[in-house]
């Protein structure tokens, strides 16, 4: 029975509550058979009464948690001091008062690993004492009572009254008390739905009553806390939980795994250790903390275990104890290191879209535009506020058909992307041509979330294509068309008359008289005049018809559309009466005539080259008759 007290008085006292433990002596006490129940100290003072142990719990644990009501200091002088010397030495004993009818029990109440959380100040292997003492005056009357009616039943009656005393205490006491330390061995194994079965409303009922209460209460501490603690350890973002002096009492896994340090090495740590500079709150922030009990967004940089710095985005919330005046402190971090690499690639692009000379545009999944760059601005003329929410078909120039478009939009849809040359409008209706790129930009789900497009005015590319062009297929001095480009309007017209049963002229000019007016008044003199029989050709002829220059002094006329070879002949006698009078070149008048072969297809030939060929042979019979005059070759020549 002993034992089984003594076990329950320190299951009482590892629930941390020492209310439980005097509740449990208080109702012992009322029992009769209890003459007497204490706990002692060492020093043989009765525990319980003063705050001595209370104020060295808290100033062990630097909290204020526990706190009692103060009695008045009683020691204990009527003890076996021999018999408590072995208790605190850690031997139980008992002794039997037979005068008085008493039996006592000392037992020692030893130190285990749990208490060391309370009283880890105090290095003793035994705590106290606990002192027993049981009436057994009771049972001695009886018996004296039994011995005196009669002798002859005196042995039967004390072997009776033995039995049943027994019998009442195996059942009332022990057995309960039986209970309740198998119970006690359960739940110190982790068994927490652990309970005492209660059969009666005595003291010892009552006792199994207040256990169960105090297994319940340590159940749902328990559960609380693994709650608190998983819900903690899956969360992804840092946690810590600090006292005030920013002591780490707690760390998540993702603490854990973003810093590089084992949780054991976090909680050896300050808070403030972990941030570069030492400092997590400012004076101000602080303030804030003081006064809301939160404060969010404040950015840091952690440092990791390998000695890199970690961008952090904090918020900090004060959590104060009940029943207390200290608080505890949640620090919940969110790594911001693919943030910040995002905003800096951010700034990047926008960099490089900001200076980039090729316009930018972009548009939503419903081609309306969202942004534009400025080179966008400068090509367009629009700016920025025009633009944004309208489609890209403001700049529409109308050169290109529903058809081109519809081609593109498929294109795009079907291979992400495409490019090409297109005519768009300015704002002030200028039309330009511009290279564009466009690409479908997707979600993971491979929803298109944007168009981007990309173009670039070739406006001067288009200009330096044309002059190119030109000096390929045009003389440079007069500006008629050269030899190349001659040959190939020939070939047109050719094809053309072959088609249409139409007659095609070739006149081969060459100037009279050119090389004594380049040898007298030199080169200048000599390319004005050249230049001013161009334009006395093209005076000359519909414009349908074509002059080239194919050499020094060399032109020729290609005439289409005829009938009728009066109508070569007309133009032939048109040109050589423009040399009648002098040719005014450079202030000069120059004395100049020509000489012209005429080949008419399909009379003459069809072909390009004997066309021409047929054409110059006409023009020097006609320059060795005489100058200044004509020669047919299928009526001169041949004939």
């Amino acid at each position: 029975m002993a034992d089984g007290l003594k076990h329950s008085l320190q299951t009482l006292m590892l629930s941390g509550n020492a209310s439980y433990a005097t509740d449990w002596l208080e109702r012992l006490s009322e029992n009769p058979e209890l003459k007497q129940i204490q706990v002692l100290r060492i020093n043989q003072d009765e525990a319980f009464h003063d705050t001595k142990t209370i104020t060295q719990v808290n100033n062990y644990l630097d909290s204020e948690l526990f706190d009692r009501v103060a009695k008045p200091v009683h020691r204990v002088t009527d003890l076996d001091q021999l018999a408590f010397s072995k208790a605190i030495q850690g031997e139980a004993s008992s002794t039997l008062n037979e005068n008085d009818g008493e039996l006592t029990f000392l037992l020692p109440v030893k130190s285990q690993q749990e208490c060391i959380t309370c009283h880890g100040y105090d290095t003793s292997a035994v705590r106290g004492v606990l002192r027993i003492t049981t009436s057994i005056v009771h049972a001695q009357q009886r018996i004296s009572q039994a011995q005196e009616n009669t002798l002859l039943y005196g042995l039967v009656t004390l072997l009776i009254i033995g039995f049943l005393l027994s019998l009442f205490i195996r059942k009332h006491i022990l057995r309960p008390l039986e209970q309740i330390s198998v119970a006690t061995g359960n739940i110190a194994a982790g068994k927490l739905d652990t309970e005492v079965a209660v059969h009666s409303r005595d003291e010892i009922g009552k006792l199994a009553t207040s256990f169960n209460h105090m297994t319940n209460e340590l159940k749902q501490t328990t559960i609380s806390r693994e709650y608190f603690e998983s819900i903690m350890s899956s969360m992804g973002e840092m946690v810590f939980v600090t006292d005030a002096e920013q002591k780490i009492m707690f760390a998540n896994p993702a603490a854990v795994t973003t810093l590089g340090y084992t949780r054991k090495e976090l909680e050896e740590k300050q808070f403030n250790s972990l941030i570069k500079g030492g400092v997590e709150l400012t004076d101000a922030e602080a303030g804030t903390l003081a006064q809301a009990g939160e404060i969010k967004s404040i950015e840091r940089e952690f440092i990791h275990h390998a000695g890199h710095t970690v961008p952090v985005l904090i918020t900090v919330t004060m959590m104060q104890q009940p029943d207390s005046e200290s608080c505890q402190i949640v620090h919940a971090g969110r790594d911001i290191t693919r943030l910040k690499r995002a905003e800096q690639e951010l700034r990047l692009a926008a960099k490089v879209m900001e200076s980039d000379s090729s316009a930018i545009l972009i548009c939503d999944n419903e081609a309306n535009i969202v942004l534009v760059n400025p080179a966008f601005c400068e090509i367009t003329g629009y700016s920025r506020a025009e633009v944004i929410g309208k489609n890209p078909r403001i700049l529409s120039s109308g050169k290109q058909s529903p058809v081109f478009y519809r081609n593109m939009w498929s294109d795009l849809h079907k291979n992400g992307m495409w490019s090409g040359e297109i005519w768009n409008k300015r704002k002030n209706g200028k039309l330009f041509p511009e290279w564009l790129s466009i690409t479908v930009v997707r979600n993971d789900f491979g929803d298109i979330t944007n168009y981007v497009s990309i173009f670039t005015d070739i406006s001067r590319q288009k200009d330096i294509e044309q002059k190119l062009s030109h000096l390929a297929h045009h003389d440079q001095l007069t500006g008629l068309p050269n030899r190349t480009l001659f040959t190939d309007r020939l070939e047109h017209a050719l094809a053309h008359a072959a088609r249409e049963k139409h007659k095609v002229g070739l006149m081969f000019i060459d100037i009279d008289g050119f090389k004594a007016v380049n040898d007298e008044y030199g080169h200048d003199v000599g390319d004005a005049l050249l230049c001013e029989i161009a334009n006395m050709f093209n005076d000359q002829i519909r414009d349908a018809d074509t002059v080239a220059r194919v050499g020094g002094d060399e032109f020729v006329i290609i005439l289409e559309n005829l009938y009728k070879v009066k109508d070569i002949i007309q133009v032939a006698e048109k040109v050589l009466s423009s040399f009648n009078t002098p040719t005014m070149a450079a202030g000069i008048a120059c004395h100049v005539g020509c000489s012209i072969g005429i080949a008419i297809a399909p009379d003459d030939s069809h072909d390009v080259d004997d066309l021409v060929k047929k054409a110059d042979t006409a023009m020097y019979l006609a320059k060795t008759s005489g100058k200044q005059q004509y020669r047919i070759y299928s009526h001169d020549v041949i004939n």
